[in-house]
């Protein structure tokens, strides 16, 4: 039975992060990496409008919900000057996204010294290291934009590995601030430097140094590999010392050497941190290590026991001088972070001490907490212990421009400012302030990276919580007005503003009554440079920007969408069954705790909804009154402006409906009211709808003739389909595109009409345009100024007209000129990956291969984005409703496009008798604050691009779709009207605070308390959630409470509850508190058998605990058992109506690890012993069966009268419960030793699985079959599959497959399939694979990954694979890649068949088998 491994979103977490000039030499990038996600931002900045009235949202203006701490319209508004202020707000705009065949564990900056090695980079290079031992150099290539391979650098030897500790030793990497060289540190003590080729420099100089003989470097022979697939060839190096001819000299760096720590120095073992450090000639390591081991109990013994060394490098003569050397140094130090001038030096970050070491090796430092006394001797140490901090985990960076002070961001979000006292050039003293303005968490818990974007701007990336962009002020700081705003003012009017904005600063910053001005103008912090005026006054932080993390998924479960009565029914038909709720945030900080809702298909909020059976077809139109209509024809002829314009111009005024043969327009008002007593002609079906003339005018087409009416829809003008050549009536029209002032008519010969707009308010046909061309599908596209589309001939492109003719070419004009396009491909049939300009090369190609072409349907160019951010798409449908997304871009002085990955495959929806006509794609400009396109048909779809993602498709619910158009009026602000096949018209809005940046669009509730579990009671429908919060620990003896020094650091330990959550508003409706000291580990919904007699089973709550009362007592542990009851809800809060009711509860010896339900009874894991728990009718529980284990359970899970567990060390159990007898029976168990974090079954048939994800993040196949003739009977689960996830799996649900699996696998498939949650915010599945499918289908992926180019040069096939046998011998099998799979169905058609064809396989055949495998599974989401 095997196995295929399907993505469905990446992770959301950050990991790493980078800033440097990427995309150009001019660009300010920031580069963030998603474990194995490569993103590439911008920064821009949004103005805002600051003004009395600017708490209410700018109409004009695009914009989509925002988080309740982003700076818009944020500002106080007792402000109140003549004329408004704008203010700078800074996003981040997504460039590219590319996914890894590897996990990141560092990035660097790499910038050629010589101009030569730059070849194709755009900017700067980037060096990433990624898992085992390999490192990747890349550029960004400006033609194809995309990244580019430039060298794959690995250093997977045997003779590199560590002898004590094989795997899961931590990685670094780090970069010469001269850019002079690089250093990877892997397995354990091993660096490998990479030095960068500086001008002058070439190969040949390293010829002529003889090696030393006392030192062996081990030479970087294998750095690349000429015969890698789909990757640009670069010579190999020949080897250092030895006389060969080298290859080009243009690569960016030389050979890279590798070389033990303690070849640098003797003494040098046990390496912690190391950097390059600032102001030094050559390049500098500061190296932080442990030659001697210790730990907290043998501090009495042996402490002080790090040692920090400084080494400067000899690229040339490969050796190494030492320069400073510290010793007895505390023992918890473990990171040392480089200090730019006029600081200098190092900073030495250790658990309970912050150590500043300088260029002479002059150390002083500051003590954070009382237990620094107590582990260390070190003596220039300042007692700052009062403020009870814990640094482990910490992360600091640089606040550019405040003389050297740093921002210290501890593990549970805390930020503190870290500055120095300096005696001349000298530090003299280091000192830690907290910031009053921000008393709690700055940002979520458990910051991974914090790097400077430069402007006061800073970007910090979270483990756990979400990434932000921080901005920061001081207090007195003056803040620049704006040119224009003072002009006529007086000086003192000036300074009032000054002082005004000052005071807008304070509301907006969180300025706090808690004055630390004072301690901030000490002469402690005089860092700054001569004669600089620097504002002194205390620290005020702001977010600007989040990148929203949805994990770590602790918990996660099926719930139903809820919504208040009143809405219930309007929501009927277009809610899916199920969606996810997950936990989400931190557990050491309320900061960014909370939940997460994720659904795949898009639940629309239906503000109304009526039966029009006949409707085929809907469009709204803004039309001007005729007042208004009459000023702006006068603004327009006297160059002025309208000031304001009325709500009516904003809102939609009448809706166009088309029937079978007739037309129809409504009236938009509370109710439509169907407009009569016009001129208003409702003989023909309509095929096209728009406005132009600035709204004067409204444009109809049907299919023999366009009618022009006013806002009053009296007629001004028909068009007749008339052919001057015959005197007869001309072809129909199929297909139109109306955009102000053109009109578009492709008739159904093919030929194409257009019309504009004259002075005179009427049509005009352009006589000069394309002639004797046949046209299958045609677009119009209002240009922007700065965007692809540049100036051609030195003439602005205002209107673009994309042309797809009958044979499938690509044609782009430049209104009004029909002669000449500015972009032909011939080759577009095929989709290729990047389009450009046609050449000969190209028609070539399409010529030899007529009959491989995409069967396409309709093209667009419109805009997608949000009110952040908007970019040009060419949009591509072909006949399966399959779509293809195009960017355009500029590239040396033409427009350009380059294909964005799009996995989603078209899956029609069930249960539909007949697909609806064809109707072709709406753009829209802004719904819900985003410019988007919606796909109607058999599978519709919005296709929605926010400025923090790629375009992806988001399934909107319910069945198939006929039409759709935006929608505007006061009670449906930026909304939009659509009917369905059945008949119904909903006027609809997309659902507030979701986000739209993953291929599941979420919602993040945040609850400001963190989730430990969670499970959906279905019986109440409700969410129950363990939460928790961090109390100080209570230390208990025998005869009470023991007496706690409060001003000593205390530790604290997670207090749980159990809560009810209300889906109706996401809110803590009620609370069972439990004891101090208890948390609860597991809570699940549980039907369990409440009569003996009638064998009646009720669904409850099961809760497990764990009571911690420290080390010198044995955990503790508690089962409870709940049920929801409905009660009397509070006056004005209906969603108050549930409550818990305790049912039972046992104390046990052990912690309750794990729960399930098998046969009515509850099973619980207890220490290490299985109990099975039957619920009397007196409301106790009873044991009924047992069995002991070996060590903590960390998993169970059952699948009826069957159960798996699973522990720490011994991998997992294979049992069965009988009720007569009552027994526990063991049917096998694994004897490999995993530690298993979860597991679950997967049944295929006949055959039964298991799925076990360890701590490695290792995925492992088991399978019982007693007649295998190795299993001894059964007893021993045969290992069949193991592979590699860069995210380790938290959870795994097992699911129903929906019905929608093609029929050719549906006979042989399963209804099974299992969703893995991650720990980074991942969600993937598992699911099998029929026999003769996986055969078809690996021999295709093999041909992707044996014949395409993978980013940075990695192995997919490595990537996945895992170094694991079963001690059996049996042949563990590889497991199906979908993502591999989806590059596949992403190929030029060309190139697509070609693979097929070499796997055995059609075209369509293997699409719907990729298809059928994916998230189709997941239909009811």
């Amino acid at each position: 039975m095997p196995e295929i491994y399907t993505e469905l979103t990446p992770p959301t977490s950050v990991t790493h992060s980078l800033t440097l000039p990427f995309t150009s030499r001019t660009a300010d990038n920031l580069l963030v990496a998603k474990t194995n996600i490569l993103q590439i931002f911008k920064l821009t900045t949004v103005a805002t409008e600051v003004t009395a009235a600017s708490s209410s949202d700018d109409t004009a203006a695009l914009n989509p919900p925002r988080a309740a701490d982003e700076e818009q319209g944020d500002f106080s508004a007792e402000l109140n000057l003549q004329r408004s202020k704008v203010e700078d707000v800074a996003k981040l705009v997504l460039v590219a996204e590319f996914p890894l065949a590897g996990e990141v564990m560092g990035m660097a900056r790499v910038t050629p010294g010589a101009e030569r090695c730059r070849g194709k980079a755009a900017g700067d290079m980037v060096l990433l290291a990624v898992r085992d031992a390999k490192m990747s150099l890349i550029l960004w290539d400006a033609e194809r934009q995309c990244v580019e391979t430039v060298s794959l650098h690995y250093y997977e030897r045997e003779e590199f590995a560590s002898p004590v500790v094989g795997e899961g030793l931590p990685s670094q990497l780090v970069a010469d601030p001269g850019m002079r060289a690089v250093t990877f540190k892997f397995s354990g003590d091993m660096l490998a430097v990479l030095p960068v080729r500086q001008e002058g420099e070439d190969e040949e100089m390293l010829d002529t140094i003889p090696e030393e003989e006392d030192v062996v470097m081990a030479e970087d022979d294998d750095d690349w590999d000429p015969s890698a697939p789909g990757v640009a060839t670069t010579p190999r190096k020949a080897s250092v010392g030895k006389k060969k001819e080298h290859g080009s000299s243009d690569l960016p760096f030389l050979p890279s050497f590798v070389v033990s720590a303690s070849q640098l120095d003797d003494a040098i073992s046990h390496v912690l941190s190391l950097t390059f450090l600032h102001e030094y000639r050559e390049p500098t390591l500061g190296i932080l290590y442990s030659p001697k081991r210790t730990w907290t109990g043998w501090l009495e013994q042996r402490k002080d026991t790090i040692c920090y060394i400084v080494i400067t490098l000899d690229l040339e003569q490969k050796a190494s001088t030492p320069i400073i050397s510290v010793q007895g140094l505390p023992y918890d130090l473990f990171k040392v972070v480089p200090l730019t001038p006029p600081i200098g030096g190092s900073l030495l970050l250790g658990a309970n001490e912050i150590i500043h070491v300088d260029q002479a090796g002059k150390t002083t430092g500051v003590a954070v907490n009382h237990y620094a006394k107590r582990s260390t001797n070190f003596a220039n140490l300042a007692d700052q212990s009062d403020y009870c901090l814990a640094l482990e985990g910490s992360t600091v960076v640089e606040l550019e421009g405040e003389g050297g002070d740093l921002l210290l961001i501890t593990k549970d979000g805390t930020a503190l400012i870290v500055g120095f006292r300096m005696d001349g050039r000298n530090v003299s003293g280091v000192k830690i302030t907290k910031i009053a303005s921000q008393p709690g968490s700055l940002v979520g818990g458990r910051a991974t990276t914090a790097v400077s974007l430069g402007g006061k701007k800073l970007f910090v990336g979270c483990d756990e919580g979400d990434a932000r962009v921080l901005k920061w002020k001081r207090k007195g700081e003056k803040k620049t007005i704006k040119p224009g705003l003072s002009d006529g003012l007086e000086d003192h009017d000036v300074e009032d503003i000054y002082d005004m904005l000052d005071d807008v600063d304070d509301d907006l910053y969180g300025g706090s009554s808690t004055d630390l001005s004072g301690t901030r103008k000490d002469s402690i912090f005089t860092g700054a440079k001569t004669g600089e005026n620097r504002a002194t006054g205390e620290y005020m932080f702001q977010t600007h920007d989040r990148i929203i993390n949805l994990g770590p998924f602790r918990g996660v479960t099926m719930g139903r969408p809820t919504f208040p009565p009143g809405s219930a029914d309007k929501q009927r038909g277009v809610v899916p069954e199920l969606e996810l709720i997950t936990t989400s945030g931190p557990t050491d900080t309320p900061e960014d705790a909370g939940m997460a809702l994720i659904r795949r298909s898009v639940a629309p909020t239906v503000i109304g909804r009526f039966g029009f059976q006949a409707c085929k077809g809907l469009w709204t139109v803004k039309a001007k009154s005729t007042k208004s209509a009459t000023a702006a024809e006068t603004a327009q002829a006297t160059g002025q402006q309208e000031a304001t314009r009325s709500m009516e111009e904003e809102y939609d005024r009448y809706l166009f409906v088309s029937k079978e043969s007739e037309s129809a327009v409504f009236k938009v008002r509370d109710e439509f009211e169907e407009v009569r007593g016009t001129d208003f002609d409702a003989d023909g079906a309509t095929v096209e709808v728009g406005v132009v003339g600035e709204g004067t005018r409204i444009v109809q087409v049907v299919s023999e003739m366009v009618r022009v009416y006013d806002c009053d829809m009296q007629l001004t003008q028909i068009v007749p389909m008339f052919d001057e050549e015959t005197g007869e009536d001309g072809p129909p029209i199929v297909k139109a595109r109306v955009l102000d002032p053109w009109v578009i008519l492709l008739r159904a010969d093919g030929s194409m009409v257009v019309y504009k707009l004259d002075k005179s308010m009427e049509l005009a046909e352009e006589k000069d345009g394309i002639k004797g061309a046949k046209f299958k599908s045609a677009s119009l596209y209002k240009a922007r100024n700065g965007e692809a589309f540049s100036p051609a001939n030195g003439i602005d492109v205002d209107h673009v007209l994309a042309l797809m003719t009958e044979n499938q070419a690509l044609q782009i004009y430049a209104l009004p000129n029909l002669h000449t396009p500015i972009f032909t491909a011939e080759h577009f049939s095929t989709l290729p990956p990047l389009l450009r300009q046609h050449s000969t090369s190209h028609t070539s190609l399409r010529t030899n291969n007529i009959s491989a072409t995409e069967d396409i349907a309709e093209i667009l160019l419109a805009d997608l984005g949000d009110h952040v951010a908007r970019e040009p798409y060419l949009i591509v449908r072909n006949v399966q409703d399959d779509i293809t997304f195009y960017k355009a871009f500029s590239a040396s002085g033409s427009v350009s496009f380059v294909k964005t990955s799009n996995p989603v495959l078209a899956t029609p929806r069930p249960g539909l008798k007949e697909a609806p006509s064809f109707r072709p794609m709406v753009a829209m400009e802004n719904v819900s604050g985003y410019a988007c396109v919606f796909l109607p048909g058999a599978d519709p779809a919005f296709m929605i691009k926010t400025a923090k993602s790629v375009p992806r498709l988001h399934r909107l619910a319910g069945t198939a779709v006929r039409a759709l158009t935006s929608f505007n009026t006061a009670s449906a602000d930026r909304g939009f009207v659509y009917v369905d096949v059945s008949g119904s018209v909903r006027v609809s809005l997309l659902p507030q605070d979701w986000n739209f940046d993953n291929p599941f669009h979420a919602k993040k509730v945040y609850l400001n308390e963190s989730l430990r579990a969670l499970t959906w009671y279905d019986t109440m429908n409700v969410c129950i959630a363990a939460t928790t919060r961090r109390v100080p620990f209570s230390l208990e003896e025998e005869d009470g409470k023991a007496d706690v020094d409060g001003a000593q650091l205390q530790p604290q330990v997670d207090h749980g509850t159990l809560a009810i959550i209300s889906p109706l508003t996401w809110t803590v409706v009620d609370r069972y508190v439990f004891a101090h000291n208890e948390v609860a580990l597991v809570v699940q919904t549980i039907s369990l058998e409440v009569s003996e007699h009638t064998k009646e089973r009720k669904q409850l709550v099961a809760v497990g605990t764990g009571i911690f009362r420290g080390e010198d007592h044995s955990a503790r542990g508690g089962i409870y058992v709940f049920e929801v009851i409905e009660v009397v809800p509070e006056p004005g809060k209906p969603e108050t109506n549930r409550k818990l009711k305790l049912v039972t509860r046992e104390e046990v010896k052990g912690t309750v690890s794990a729960l399930c339900g098998v046969n009515g009874y509850l099973l619980a894991a207890q220490g290490q012993k299985i109990m099975v728990r039957g619920l009397k009718e007196d409301q106790s529980l009873l044991p009924v069966a047992f069995m002991d284990m070996n060590c903590y359970v960390t998993v169970a899970k059952s699948l009826g009268g069957l159960v798996l567990f699973g522990d720490f060390t011994k991998s997992v159990w294979f049992t069965g419960f009988s009720e007569e007898p009552y027994k526990m029976t063991l049917f096998g168990k694994d004897t490999q030793e995993l530690q298993v974090v979860t597991a679950e079954f997967l049944p295929d048939g006949r055959q039964l699985c298991f799925i076990i994800a360890d701590a490695n993040g290792d995925v492992h196949v088991l399978q019982y079959d007693p007649e295998h003739p190795k299993s001894l009977a059964g007893q021993r689960l045969i290992h069949r599959c193991a592979f590699h996830v860069p995210h380790e799996i938290t959870n795994l649900t097992l699911l129903p497959r929906a019905s929608s699996t093609p029929s050719s696998l549906q006979e042989q498939t399963e209804s099974h399939l299992l969703l893995a949650a991650t720990r980074n915010g991942s969600l993937a599945l598992i699911t099998t694979v029929p026999e003769n499918s996986y055969r078809r289908l690996n021999q295709l992926m093999n041909q992707v990954i044996a014949g395409e180019e993978h980013t940075a040069g990695l192995n997919p096939k490595a990537f996945r694979h895992v170094a694991a046998s079963d001690r059996t011998g049996e042949f563990l099998r590889g497991v199906l890649d979908h993502w591999l799979l989806e590059r596949w169905v992403e190929m030029p058609f060309v190139r697509k068949r070609e693979v097929a064809e070499r796997a055995g396989l059609e075209v369509d055949a293997a699409r719907e088998w990729v298809r059928g495998l994916g998230e189709a599974g997941l239909a009811y989401l």
